[in-house]
């Protein structure tokens, strides 16, 4: 009996060894995981970038000071005297966000971030606009327009190149609104033209609880006035000088 139990035992087949699950990969087949040296590389990116983001306004919102316990000069009669120019030497920079500025200045400039976000601040301004009425030599009106005008600019890159002209008129100086007016006389064929520079104010707290219009006539206020003949001659900007294109005149 133990004879046939010890050969029954050397019958039996022997447990195969238990082996470790394997982790499952649930990456697609044939996508590859980034190397770490270029995860640290994009990484850093990121990092640049936000940094110049967030010094764009920083350096915006910051103002120099005089330095602590500077006491301005005083006349013979004890009053305080004027404070020093803004270019004396006097005043203090903030150190960390001028430093910022210089370092990302070349690509803040490239990315279009140096405006500071004025536009979304809690007090934004109003935007401007330009409107026009182009007349024939008889009087007769031809046509009228404005720009940026949602209506006609497509796609929207495009409307936002005509706000930023009409936003800038204003800083280059009376002289570019006569090259828009004079521009919109050959285009149109007109001879004489009535432009008008606006700023689209935002509704206050009262006039949104009136339920007042974004676009109600008395949200428009007229900051400036172009009348132009067509041929007049126009100089150049402010700051700028002609240039002699070869073949091409002035």
């Amino acid at each position: 009996m133990a004879k046939f139990d010890q050969k029954k035992e050397q019958q039996q087949p022997a447990k195969p060894a238990q082996q470790t699950p394997r982790k499952v990969d649930n990456r697609p087949q044939g996508d590859i995981g980034w190397h770490p040296a270029w995860r640290w590389f994009v990484s850093v990116l990121i990092v640049l970038h936000l940094a110049a983001v967030f010094s764009a306004p920083w350096d915006l919102s910051t103002l120099a000071a005089l330095p602590p316990g500077y006491q301005a000069e005083t006349d013979n009669l004890g009053r305080q005297a004027q404070l020093p120019p803004a270019n004396s030497e006097v005043w203090q920079e903030p150190v960390v966000p001028r430093s910022l500025r210089r370092f990302f200045r070349h690509y803040l400039n490239l990315m279009y971030l140096n405006h500071g976000y004025e536009f979304f601040a809690p007090d934004p301004g109003g935007s401007n606009l330009v409107r026009y009425v182009i007349r024939d030599s008889g009087g007769q009106e031809i046509t009228k327009g404005q720009f940026p005008d949602l209506a006609t600019e497509w796609p929207r890159l495009l409307y936002h190149r005509h706000l930023m002209l009409a936003a800038q008129t204003g800083d280059m100086g009376p002289e570019s609104g006569r090259h828009y007016a004079q521009h919109l006389l050959s285009v149109n064929g007109g001879q004489t033209i009535r432009l008008e520079w606006l700023m689209h104010t935002l509704l206050s707290p009262k006039q949104v609880l009136a339920d007042t219009p974004l676009d109600a006539p008395q949200t428009f206020v007229v900051l400036a006035n172009i009348d132009e003949t067509a041929g007049a001659r126009v100089g150049p900007p402010p700051g700028e000088t002609a240039v002699t294109i070869p073949g091409g005149g002035r």
